[in-house]
């Protein structure tokens, strides 16, 4: 089966722990391009929260995915994004209602097969909203809106160096079909403005030969 892994994580250009998953690591030999890792950089100043995370799933996460057509999508959900996590721990911003609309655009894919597997987060309170959240999102249960404020709002600018540097290493990878899924390197600010649509974390498998999964959260 083909195997499409995506991670967004806390990298911070490899001092945050465990230093791996840098955006240069795309794969290897057959898997090349099958590897993308949003290693959010620039620390906790200011944080990472739900408008970087709506802005990932909106230029790199779900144009991949769909393109990528999966037949279905597994996510370890971990949580240490949530708000709530002291830095040492994450230290970023990220809603648990921001988490139940991630998950509710991933079902988007794979024909609403999606599987969440929960994988950690060291704040319980954090834990235990952002998984009621997914759930939620799963059971296709009506979801607390977000602020309509939030989606007129662009991503910090670390973020959006995060993400030019991703789309840059990512544009210059084919894709099955022998095709870029992501056009060009710059320009993410035009690209990420209003109706930014809510996802999250994810590996996804190739349609009729594999599976898909997701990886959210910092490390």
């Amino acid at each position: 089966p083909d195997v499409l892994y995506i991670s967004l994580h806390r990298y911070d250009n490899g001092n945050f722990f465990p230093g791996s998953g840098a955006p240069e690591e795309v794969g290897s030999g057959m898997g090349v391009g099958y590897n993308i890792n949003i290693a959010w950089t620039g620390g906790v100043d200011p944080p990472i929260g739900d408008v970087e995370y709506l802005t990932a799933f909106r230029t790199v996460v779900m144009p991949i995915a769909t393109e990528f057509s999966p037949d279905v999508v597994l996510v370890s959900a971990g949580f240490d994004a949530v708000e709530g996590h002291l830095s040492p721990l994450g230290g970023y911003s990220v809603t648990a209602k921001c988490f139940g609309h991630l998950t509710k655009q991933l079902m988007k894919l794979a024909g609403g097969r999606v599987v969440l597997a929960l994988e950690g987060g060291h704040d319980l309170t954090a834990i235990c909203d952002a998984s009621e959240a997914c759930v939620s999102a799963l059971l296709g249960l009506e979801l607390e809106p977000l602020d309509p404020s939030l989606l007129q709002q662009k991503p910090n600018v670390n973020a959006v160096a995060t993400l030019e540097k991703v789309i840059e290493i990512q544009s210059e990878r084919p894709r099955p079909g022998g095709r870029a899924a992501l056009p060009g390197g710059s320009g993410i600010l035009r690209r990420c403005e209003p109706k930014l649509p809510p996802a999250t974390h994810l590996v996804p498998f190739r349609r009729r030969r594999g599976t898909g999964a997701l990886r959210p959260a910092a490390p």
